[in-house]
């Protein structure tokens, strides 16, 4: 007879000390081999012995070893095609206005015409929404504000959070919705505002850096600085009791890389911040084709800034206390934008695809006065396939989801996620800094015990 069980190909194996890290990428299970252990897993065959049978199991509960009769590959491909067709879960992102008050050197949005919504606009938007709502007839729906920068209009948020309240009891959906804003007008009293009438939950916000450097980044258009401002509005919504989370988004680049600590110090500083405050890191984002040309550019290539995080940040949000333990995120649709779920309404009531297209009446897949789900721009985004024969033989597939579906139409060619270049180192990471903790946790309890 064969052997009857196989290792499932999306695990992630590296030889540590004298056993291995193991890693399984698409239910996130994580453990420590030691060397008998990693033996065993290493010779199926010793593993379906009687005497080995409980070792066998443990690591067919984990889902590190299968049946044969499980194919994990088509599993996932079968999960992917599902999500992207069935989903139970709409998704609104309203622009109210394309307006900021900010002008940051780096905005992809430069150049674009300022619109805020006007009253036609909103009463289009909200029969538009309905339709889709009564169409779909969704158990959840997620609403994001975006701009340009959405305070500017925070009576059409709220307008449209009441909408939302009313319809949700109408279908008998669930509804959660956030903001992202640069954060200068978001103060106690508009976040409470948000909270209680619009049922805003979350707010990204951004800070480059600590005071100096962050001012030289994201200055109003006047040119005054914004940290001071956009600090102590953190700083106050996080002390208003109620449970609004405050995600600190910082864009890097080459030139703000070594200022991060200073950045995390002052925000371990925040009262309340346990489970309300989070901070994440994103590359300043450009095109490949010019990283290669200009090598000397102040952009991280997806390679460099997945070094970058392994080996600077990572080790700074644990010394700081925030959460350092984050694991790719398991991607069946990695873009909203090729299933028929998301929808960008911009602020002159046109239909978009994608947040990087937001202002650019050209790239409209349709409007909220006169939308076809057969109109051929929009096919042109929810037939797209994503997935090129590479994609179907990677063991990254799971955490890409094939990638950004609009460089890849601009292109032609896939665009990588950071993890595959560093997944391994940063596992390692991870694992030696939750050792390191453990440790210093024990350490803390003995002393303690004294």
């Amino acid at each position: 007879m064969g052997m009857k069980y196989h290792r499932n190909f999306y695990n992630f194996e590296i030889p540590y000390k004298n056993g291995a890290l193991l890693y399984n990428i698409v239910n996130r299970n994580f453990v420590f081999l030691n060397k008998e252990y990693y033996y065993l897993y290493q010779h199926l065959d010793l593993l379906e012995k009687d005497e080995n049978k409980h070792i066998l199991n443990e690591f067919m509960d984990a889902e590190f070893i299968l049946d044969n009769s499980v194919d994990e590959r088509n599993a996932y491909l079968r999960n992917f095609y599902f999500s992207r067709w069935f989903s139970q879960k709409l998704l609104f992102t309203i622009v109210p206005t394309t307006a900021c008050n900010f002008r940051c050197p780096y905005c992809f949005e430069q150049g674009i015409k300022f619109i805020s919504m006007n009253t036609n606009i909103v009463k289009k938007s909200m029969e538009f929404i309905e339709e889709r709502i009564k169409t779909f007839k969704p158990e959840d729906v997620s609403i994001s504000f975006y701009g340009g920068e959405p305070l500017l209009a925070l009576d059409k948020i709220v307008e449209f959070g009441m909408f939302f309240k009313r319809l949700g009891h109408i279908y008998n959906f669930k509804m959660n919705a956030d903001v992202v804003t640069n954060g200068y007008l978001l103060s106690k009293e508009v976040a409470l505002e948000l909270y209680n009438k619009a049922r805003v939950r979350s707010a990204q916000i951004t800070l480059d850096g600590p005071e100096e450097v962050h001012d030289a980044r994201r200055f109003l258009s006047g040119g005054k600085p914004t940290f001071q401002r956009i600090y102590n509005n953190v700083k106050e919504v996080l002390m208003t009791g109620i449970e609004f989370v405050i995600r600190v988004r910082v864009n890097v680049d080459k030139t703000n890389i070594g200022h991060l600590e200073d950045l995390l110090a002052i925000l371990s500083e925040l009262p309340e911040r346990d489970n309300k405050l989070e901070v994440y890191f994103s590359p300043v984002t450009g095109e490949s084709d010019k990283l290669q040309r200009h090598p000397d550019s102040t952009l991280f290539s997806e390679e460099e800034f997945g070094k970058v995080y392994v080996d600077k940040i990572l080790p700074l949000l644990y010394k700081y206390d925030f959460d350092y333990e984050r694991y790719p995120d398991l991607s069946y649709v990695f873009c909203g934008g090729i299933t028929p779920y998301h929808y960008i309404i911009d602020s002159d009531g046109s239909i978009k695809k994608c947040y990087d297209l937001v202002g650019r009446k050209e790239e409209s897949i349709g409007d909220v006065y006169n939308y076809r789900d057969d109109d051929k721009r929009v096919l042109k985004w929810e037939l797209f396939e994503p997935l090129g024969d590479e994609c179907f033989n990677c063991k990254f597939l799971p955490i890409c989801g094939g990638g950004c579906p609009y460089k890849k139409m601009k292109s032609g060619k896939n665009v990588c996620e950071p993890w595959r270049y560093v997944l391994k180192d940063l596992l390692i990471k991870i694992y030696e800094l939750k050792t390191s903790e453990e440790k210093r946790d024990e350490k803390t309890a003995t002393g303690n015990n004294i």
